[in-house]
């Protein structure tokens, strides 16, 4: 399938994200993804998200991660864009407000230039 037809579908769709309510009575237990800079792993890899939640102080998305070849869980946040009020990572065409879960991504962690974790790059990925 051409990455133009994935951008189509999931267009078209309405938005995934839950309230923090929301999923934990879908039984979902955010507190098990951590999100502190020295638990995230850096670099790119494989992933699988998922869930999502509407972040509570900032207009953006928690992003709820499990590594594919580790297990380890954790959490990033990707935050609307204030040019298109998207939630896109700048040069990305994966708007996480709508992309779903149970999905697997390829995802480049690093640090920004305040040395916080950050989401740098997302790519929805095949299977595994």
């Amino acid at each position: 399938m051409s990455s133009f037809a994935v951008i189509s579908r999931y267009e078209r769709m309405e938005s995934n994200v839950l309230s923090w309510n929301q999923a934990l009575e879908k039984g979902y237990e955010p507190k098990l993804y951590p999100y502190q800079t020295d638990q995230i792993p850096l670099g790119k890899y494989y992933t699988k998200l998922d869930f999502k939640i509407w972040a509570r102080k900032i207009a953006g998305i928690c992003c709820y991660f499990t590594q594919q070849d580790t297990g380890i869980k954790f959490q990033l946040t990707v935050c609307r864009r204030k040019s298109d009020e998207l939630y896109q990572l700048e040069g990305c065409d994966i708007d996480f407000k709508v992309y779903p879960t149970s999905a697997f991504y390829e995802i480049k962690v690093g640090l920004n230039n305040k040395r916080n974790i950050s989401l740098i790059e997302a790519n929805i990925s095949g299977d595994l």
